[in-house]
């Protein structure tokens, strides 16, 4: 029997092969393996000392290149001055994110794949707070999620 190989374009990852006659491939199995390191978590952002604020998070993260990223928006609060994944249990900072609310660079490159795993495995265990001169402990913060 033999078996030839055509291509199939998936919306999830470009190119895929495929052998004919054996079904095709889901998204997740086309995937690239760089393309499975990543994945998302968000964050709905509620008042945590600005009683007016809000906003949403939007976290990619890489745990083969050590890379988290986030997107940030908020509403109604003096200008952020830092952000970060902190730990629930003791509120320490795991990830530093400043950048994603100063306009600095959106990710940050020195995350352990520990860390990364950690979060992953666990979102509810993490929260993401935005900080600034009037609420310096965090204007608005939200619990990471799928």
């Amino acid at each position: 029997m033999s078996i030839h190989l055509r291509r199939l374009a998936t919306a999830a990852s470009g190119l895929a092969l495929v052998a004919a006659g054996t079904g095709a491939l889901t998204p997740s199995q086309a995937a690239p393996a760089h393309r499975a390191a990543v994945q998302r978590l968000e964050a709905t952002l509620r008042p945590s000392g600005d009683p007016d604020g809000s906003g949403e998070a939007h976290f990619t993260l890489n745990k083969a290149r050590h890379k988290v990223c986030a997107t940030v928006e908020w509403q109604d609060i003096a200008a952020p001055d830092s952000a970060h994944i902190h730990h629930a249990s003791d509120g320490g900072i795991v990830v530093d994110l400043g950048g994603a609310v100063t306009g600095g660079s959106h990710c940050t490159t020195a995350v352990s794949k520990r860390a990364i795993a950690k979060i992953l495995r666990h979102p509810g265990a993490y929260y993401f707070n935005v900080h600034n001169s009037t609420y310096p402990a965090g204007a608005i913060q939200g619990t990471l999620r799928r």
